[in-house]
C-alpha cells in the first residue's frame, strides 16, 4: 500500500512539473526577428539626347517624298537641258564655296567646264530661256532668277557642305573633260549623283527625328514634350541656307571672282 501510495505521489508532481513547464512555454513572447530593409533602387541615367547630323538645326523639316520616291526640290520635272542648266549651277555653287585646300581645283574645272562648253553651254541656255518666256509669258526672266536663286540655296545648305564639295571635286573633273557633244546626257546623270548627298543627309536627320521623339517619349519632361511637339510639324521644305551665293543674272553663266584661290595646275 506503501508503494502505491508513492507511485501515485510521484506521478502526481511529475503532472504538476510538466503542466508548469507547458505554461511556462505557453506563455513566452517569441524574440524579435531582424528584417533587412530593401536595397534602394537602382538608379539608371538615361542615354544621352539623340542630337542632329552634321551639326544642323535641332529643329527642321526636310523635303517631303513624292509618290515617284524622290525629294520635293528644286530640281523635280525638269527636263535634260534643264538638268545640264542646274548641275551648272551646283559647280557653280562648289566653286565659290568649297575653299579647303583639297577642292581649289573646283574653280580651275568650273572656269575650264565655261570656256571648254560655252557653244554648247549657250545653246541649252537658250533652249531653257525659250521654255520659260513660252510658259510664263513676258514675266519669264523674273520667274527663272526667282527658281535659279532657289536652286544655288539649295546646293548652298551647310550641314552637306563637306559631301557636296567631294562629288562636286570628281565631277567637275569630268564635266571640264566631256566633248561637248555629250554634255546634256552628263548632266542628266550627274545632277542625280549630287543630290544623292542631300538625300542621304534627308533621311539621316528623318532618323534623328524619330530618336529624338523616342527619347523625349521615354525620359522628357512635360515641358520638353510639349516643345518638342510644338516644334515638330508635317514635313514640308528646308528653308533657303543662309548663303553669299549670288544667284547668275538669266540668260549667261556668271563670272566667278578673281579672289577664288588657284591650284595653279
Amino acid at each position: 500500500m506503501a508503494r502505491m501510495a508513492f507511485s501515485r505521489a510521484s506521478m502526481l508532481a511529475a503532472t504538476v512539473g510538466l503542466t508548469t513547464l507547458i505554461s511556462a512555454c505557453g506563455g513566452a513572447k517569441p524574440a524579435p526577428v531582424a528584417v533587412a530593409p530593401p536595397p534602394p533602387p537602382v538608379v539608371v541615367a538615361p542615354p544621352r539626347m539623340p542630337t542632329p547630323p552634321s551639326n544642323s538645326m535641332t529643329a527642321m523639316t526636310v523635303p517631303a517624298l513624292r509618290a515617284d520616291g524622290l525629294r520635293d526640290t528644286p530640281m523635280r520635272d525638269i527636263d535634260d537641258n534643264e538638268k545640264l542648266w542646274y548641275f551648272r549651277s551646283a559647280l557653280n555653287v562648289a566653286a565659290l564655296n568649297c575653299q579647303n585646300p583639297q577642292h581649289f581645283r573646283i574653280a580651275d574645272d568650273y572656269n575650264l567646264f565655261l570656256k571648254t562648253h560655252k557653244r554648247e553651254l549657250d545653246r541649252v541656255n537658250k533652249i531653257v530661256e525659250d521654255k520659260y518666256r513660252k510658259r510664263y509669258g513676258s514675266g519669264y526672266a523674273r520667274i527663272r532668277d526667282t527658281e535659279n536663286t532657289q536652286v544655288y540655296n539649295f546646293f548652298a545648305f551647310p550641314p552637306v557642305k563637306s559631301d557636296f564639295c567631294n562629288a562636286a571635286l570628281v565631277l567637275g573633273q569630268e564635266a571640264a573633260a566631256l566633248p561637248s557633244k555629250d554634255l546634256v546626257a552628263f548632266g542628266a546623270r550627274a545632277l542625280p549623283s549630287l543630290e544623292g548627298v542631300f538625300d542621304r543627309f534627308y533621311a539621316s536627320y528623318e532618323s534623328y527625328q524619330t530618336d529624338l521623339q523616342r527619347w523625349i517619349a521615354l525620359y522628357g519632361s512635360p515641358e520638353m514634350r510639349a516643345a518638342q511637339a510644338a516644334q515638330m510639324g508635317p514635313a514640308g521644305t528646308i528653308q533657303p541656307a543662309a548663303t553669299t551665293t549670288t544667284a547668275p543674272a538669266p540668260g549667261s553663266p556668271p563670272s566667278l571672282p578673281t579672289v577664288l584661290p588657284s591650284s595653279g595646275g
